[in-house]
């Protein structure tokens, strides 16, 4: 299997060893994808931005950010650097972002002049993957590695996303394509735009410098934008491109993915310049940044919202934008409310210290209506779950709650294998919860496990089109873009084909019916769901699915959730 859980004994004497390593920020990485197929552990340095600030600059800012509820990143800025910017607001020289997956870049003048040269990679297995330990050589398996062997087969790095027009063996998502999320006339502006995103946050993908000059698109924002947002602006920061820059002097790491574009009516405006009849777009845009915040255990926030901006579609030019946290608030303005609970360290990844880096968890808004409100003696939990692109693997459950299929993410929603040691170990964002159900399938002869595995805004912003994985029979894999969804859920300490789920969803049912709740139906029956907290997804930027991760947590603590689907009003 390429998915293992630990014991409990297991887990509780890895925690007592690296709790030892927890002021020097060493990192341990619990896997379940990789060249092996075997659980493996093993030893790293936590991956660190090359200038981070100082520890007096992350309390400056955080201070200010919570006495304004802002985030400020003007701080850092260097008088020099202030200077230049004033100069020319799409020329900014600034420190930039590598897109390298490595968590150790090595620069061409750094590899002895063999600049040019191929380097031979050699396939590691076996107890040479774990280290060559003698002890873990009991844990080598020769049939399960001839297994892994074909799951690379499969998985082969020319079955990673390729750039488009190259040929690819394997199925390819362009999302952009998809009109779920974007409308076709919306399309063009849509990629335009996070192409000029990733100009402002990321080196070019064949450089590796550190500083940069980055000439941002000169017609992406008019010089004359109106720009209404909840953040925090650097007094010269003159658009949001430009704040984007800024940004990076502060947090360790800045990903934006655009996720969906909307049509939301035609309007004549005059910019200053030219008056543009009946040429402006009002287009809501839906994007997601994750930020990787500068303190000692490094949490991952992720902040999903809107923008409405006026685009002059002729000239392909912003002429005005505001801003909207999802979890802002009622107006969605209030910064605090979406990153407070993000920041705080959380008891399971201190618990599991190391293990993997902080995830990026779903957004839980409160509902919007007064009608979803759950009644007074109720116990369950209701929320809205913002638009979002998901993976959606899918497979026959052929064996029921003997096979348990359902408690681990199949092999072939998998694209890449994630290296975590050596001179090649790769730097890989994890995404929480995982979301499963079991339903019948539409000729009622059998049960279809679904999953909804959450994607990372630094996978979703790399390529225009997304890889997916080889399936066999009775296996499909997509990319869903999904509307926002009211849910129910009650805490629950075991998995999802455990016998117990059955009771806790007749009360689920019995409690959102009883206080007016309307549960959302398909062919006569709820839709009830399974959201596995203790599961974590993990992502490389260029090659998407390659690993997960399953806490070990006590059943009493009730860390997973079943659900059921509401009807929004």
């Amino acid at each position: 299997m390429p998915q293992t859980r630990l014991t409990s004994a297991a887990l509780y004497f890895l925690h007592i060893y690296v709790i030892g390593y927890f002021h020097t920020a060493s990192s341990f990485t619990i896997g379940a994808r990789s060249s092996s197929s075997l659980l493996f552990v093993e030893h790293q340095p936590t991956h660190r931005s090359s200038t981070p600030p100082s520890s007096s600059s992350s309390l400056r800012h955080f201070e200010h950010a919570l006495s304004s509820s802002r985030i400020t990143h003007d701080a850092t800025i260097s008088s020099w650097n202030r200077k230049a910017i004033r100069k020319t607001a799409t020329c900014l020289l600034a420190k930039k972002q590598s897109r390298s997956t490595l968590l150790n870049p090595v620069k061409d003048d750094d590899k002895g002049g063999t600049a040019g040269v191929k380097e031979e990679v050699e396939e590691v297995y076996g107890t040479k993957f774990f280290g060559g330990s003698a002890v873990k050589e009991e844990l080598f398996d020769e049939a399960l590695e001839e297994q892994a062997d074909k799951l690379i087969a499969l998985y082969s790095t020319n079955s990673k996303a390729t750039k488009v027009g190259e040929d690819s063996s394997s199925q390819m998502y362009s999302r952009f394509s998809d009109t779920d999320a974007f409308d076709p006339a919306c399309r063009n502006f849509a990629q335009v735009l996070q192409a000029a995103i990733n100009q402002a946050l990321y080196l070019p993908l064949d450089e590796t410098q550190e500083t940069v000059t980055a000439n941002l698109p000169n017609q992406i924002y008019s010089p004359t934008v109106e720009w209404k947002t909840p953040f925090s602006r650097a007094k010269d920061s003159k658009n949001p491109l430009d704040e984007l820059t800024n940004s990076l002097n502060f947090f360790k790491r800045v990903d934006v993915a655009i996720i969906s574009a909307k049509s939301i009516g035609k309007t004549n405006v005059n910019d200053g310049n030219n008056l543009s009849d009946g040429k402006v777009e009002n287009i809501q845009i839906r994007w997601e940044i994750s930020l990787l915040w500068p303190n000692i255990w490094e949490s991952r926030v992720l902040l999903s919202g809107t923008s409405n901006v006026m685009v002059d579609t002729e000239r392909m030019m912003i002429l005005s934008q505001n801003d909207c946290l999802d979890c802002g608030g009622k107006d969605g303005q209030d910064v605090i409310q979406a990153i407070a609970s993000q920041i705080q360290p959380r008891f399971w990844d201190l618990y599991h210290i190391g293990m993997t880096p902080s995830a990026e968890m779903m957004p839980r808004m409160n509902p919007g209506g007064s009608a979803a409100k759950k009644g007074a003696f109720s116990n369950y939990n209701v929320f809205e779950i913002p638009p979002r692109l998901v993976l959606q693997p899918t497979i026959v459950d052929e064996g029921g709650r003997d096979a348990r299929q359902a408690e681990a993410v199949p092999n072939h929603a998998f694209t890449c294998a994630i290296k975590t040691t050596g001179s090649k170990a790769q730097r890989y964002t994890t995404t929480s919860p995982v979301e499963v159900s079991i339903r019948r399938s539409l000729d009622d002869e059998s049960s279809l496990i679904s999953w909804n595995i959450p994607l990372t805004p630094e996978f979703l912003s790399y390529y225009d089109e997304l890889p997916l994985g080889d399936v066999m029979d009775g296996e499909t894999t997509k990319y869903c873009y999904q509307p926002k969804r009211l849910v129910a859920t009650l805490p629950f300490g075991g998995y999802a084909q455990d016998k117990d789920v059955s009771d806790v969803r007749k009360t689920l049912y019995e409690q959102v019916t009883r206080d007016g709740l309307k549960p959302k139906m398909s062919n006569g029956k709820p839709q009830f769901f399974f959201l596995n907290n203790d599961t974590k997804a993990c992502f490389t930027a260029d090659g998407g699915l390659g690993m997960a991760v399953y806490d070990w947590r006590p059943k009493f603590a009730k860390c997973n959730e079943v659900g059921i689907e509401l009807e929004l009003e």
